[in-house]
């Protein structure tokens, strides 16, 4: 074919682009010699023009034109070559197109586990690359084709799935049918024959056969052979369907017929250089030989057959051996890079090891100096805590001087006014009769609740203060408040409310000081509400807490102070009431107490004009 390239004054580079691809279109419709032409022409140039990637794509080509016309070698010593020399400049890419080609060309001379090993790190730069679905589902393909071939099928089942899984997404009948079909091979080759013929009857051929229905297997085998001789390229499936009609004939005692197959499976087999497709044909004939008792002719092929079994073996150890010296040779060059890299990073440490010297010093110095200043803020921060300290001490003896000077107010006036009544009574200045007997009675109570509030302080201060928790049933001690309501509530109208929003009826508290501290805050309501006004109190049960609330009409306290009136000692300056007695401690009790029992308590202003005291109380219940 004469040149038919356009006369034009365009760059070299662009002439070589066209002749690269009319080279492609020449290759793709069988015109090989002249294809080859074109693309050593177009490899020489680009490698003159220092273009590395199209020099590297048209040697890719020029391989797969070696593969199509059966110059495998030829194909596997360009690829190889080119990686060794130009490995570190190749891009990801390239890497992988080149590692597909060798393994195409290595399957092509039997090298199925070299083959495997460049599908392999085909598939590996393939994951990083992040390639599209359907690419990856044919590298699986081929690395389970690679491991079907060597003989791991549960291997090769792994991968054939895995591409499966893929091409059902990608809903091509093509691909599903080709996975199918190795699928069913491939378990059949593990023994699960009913699996296999569920994955593809496309390969019904070979399941026929071990199920020993040779006639519908020779009329379907026959039909593949038939349908591949006419097909240009693929030498291994043509000899492996020749093979495997000749293993079916003999298989019906067909003796002529699959002797004239396998020794035409042989020769092709010798043409191409397969040599397990070769052994394989061997075999057959030698046993189609001892089948007819025709022991001499067996003997030979049985011969042959061994001169092809060691032959095979010597030539992959040789091969395995040169690929086990070219990589440890690959190896030792990379130690030698890691022993330079070594070397200069030792000098870069000797260089810094100074500078580090230095730098150590100055951060010793800056740790120095954060130790002291944190010392000294620490030193101002102590001294302040300590100021506030001796402000609170100083805050809480002027509380106690006060109470101590108000206790002792409050206790002269009743003692005094005790001692009084009975010295009339006594002199028979007053009668004595039941109302002075009562008045006497009421300066003594005034006395004694004096007593107990100081005997109060006591326990909170010493913080000996406990309660003893013991299951009660709260229908009943709601009950029983019910009925010490109206005795503590005589001069102010009530009202009273229980709701239980559960099923639980048990808590476990301590009822006599709980009944304390609604007793404290009903008093303090008592005392501080204005006469008539108007108190209540309500009891609700809830899943997880059982509330009380007690309210009160007027008056009522500031913002400011409600969150303090639980304190300890405190009270409520410029209350209206201020004359009423007390000492603060009530309601410190009252905190203490439910504190004790784990639950909450808060005052706030009331929709009725005074304080609403909200006080809850942990429900456990069991798991």
């Amino acid at each position: 074919m004469k040149n038919i390239l356009p006369k034009t004054k365009n760059s070299p580079l662009l002439r070589t682009k066209i002749k690269h691809r009319l080279g492609k279109v020449l290759y793709n419709n069988h015109h090989y010699d002249t294809s080859e032409v074109d693309l050593s022409d177009a490899l020489d140039t680009f490698k003159k023009l220092g273009h590395f990637e199209l020099q590297t794509r048209a040697l890719s080509d020029l391989a797969n034109l070696y593969h199509n016309t059966g110059r495998y070698y030829e194909g596997i010593n360009l690829l190889t070559h080119h990686i060794d020399e130009y490995e570190s400049q190749l891009t990801p890419v390239l890497l992988a197109s080149l590692y597909h080609s060798i393994a195409r060309l290595l399957e092509q001379v039997d090298q199925i586990k070299h083959a495997l090993m460049y599908k392999l790190k085909k598939f590996e730069i393939e994951a990083k690359l992040e390639v599209s679905e359907s690419k990856k589902a044919g590298t699986l393909y081929a690395i389970a084709v690679s491991y079907s071939d060597i003989g791991n099928y549960e291997k090769s089942v792994e991968y054939f799935k895995l591409a499966y899984e893929i091409d059902k997404r990608s809903a091509d009948l093509s691909y599903i049918g080709h996975s199918l079909t190795q699928l069913s091979y491939n378990t059949y080759k593990l023994g699960k024959l009913d699996t296999a013929k569920s994955y593809a009857q496309h390969n019904l051929s070979l399941i026929l056969t071990a199920q020993n229905k040779f006639e519908e297997a020779l009329a379907l085998q026959e039909q593949v052979v038939n349908a591949v001789s006419k097909a240009k390229g693929d030498f291994h499936l043509k000899n492996n369907s020749l093979l495997h009609l000749s293993r079916i004939h003999f298989l019906l005692g067909h003796s002529q017929q699959a002797k004239r197959l396998a020794t035409e499976t042989l020769e092709q087999a010798k043409i191409h250089d397969f040599r397990l497709t070769q052994i394989a044909a061997a075999q057959i004939l030698s046993d189609l030989y001892e089948k007819e008792h025709n022991y001499a002719d067996a003997y030979l092929w049985q011969k042959q057959l061994t001169e092809l079994e060691k032959h095979y073996a010597k030539t992959n150890l040789d091969k395995e051996l040169a690929f086990v010296q070219n990589s440890l040779e690959s190896l030792n060059k990379d130690i030698l890079i890691k022993k330079s890299q070594l070397e200069h990073s030792n000098t870069q440490a000797e260089l810094s090891k100074s500078q580090n010297h230095a730098l150590v010093i100055l951060l010793l110095f800056m740790l120095i100096s954060v130790i002291f200043i944190a010392f000294y803020f620490r030193s101002l921060s102590n001294k302040k805590l300590l100021n506030q300290k001796n402000a609170y001490l100083d805050q809480i003896i002027l509380q106690r001087n006060t109470l101590f000077s108000q206790i002792a107010h409050d206790i002269s006036t009743p003692v005094t006014a005790a001692k009084l009544q009975l010295e009339a009574m006594q002199f028979n200045i007053s009668p004595r009769d039941d109302n002075h007997l009562q008045r006497l009675d009421n300066k003594l109570g005034d006395i004694h609740r004096l007593i107990n509030d100081l005997s109060g302080i006591a326990l909170l201060e010493e913080a000996q203060f406990k309660i003893s928790l013991k299951p009660q049933s709260i229908s009943e001690f709601s009950t029983q408040l019910e009925t010490d309501l109206p005795l503590l509530i005589t001069t102010h109208q009530y009202q009273y409310a229980f709701h239980n929003e559960t099923t639980i009826n048990t808590i476990d508290i301590d009822p006599v000081r709980i009944r304390q501290v609604i007793s404290n805050l009903i008093n303090n309501s008592i005392k501080y509400t204005h006469n008539p006004g108007h108190i209540s109190l309500s009891i609700r049960v809830t899943q997880h807490a059982l509330i009380f609330v007690i309210e009160d009409s007027t008056p009522t306290v500031s913002e400011q102070h409600l969150p303090h009136i639980f304190d300890h000692l405190y009270r409520v300056p410029n209350l209206a009431t201020t004359d009423t007695t007390g000492h603060g401690i009530g309601l410190a009790i009252v905190k203490q107490v439910v504190t004790l029992h784990n639950g909450d308590i808060e005052a706030q202003q009331s929709a009725m004009g005074g304080i609403k005291v909200t006080l809850s109380l942990p429900i456990k219940t069991k798991a």
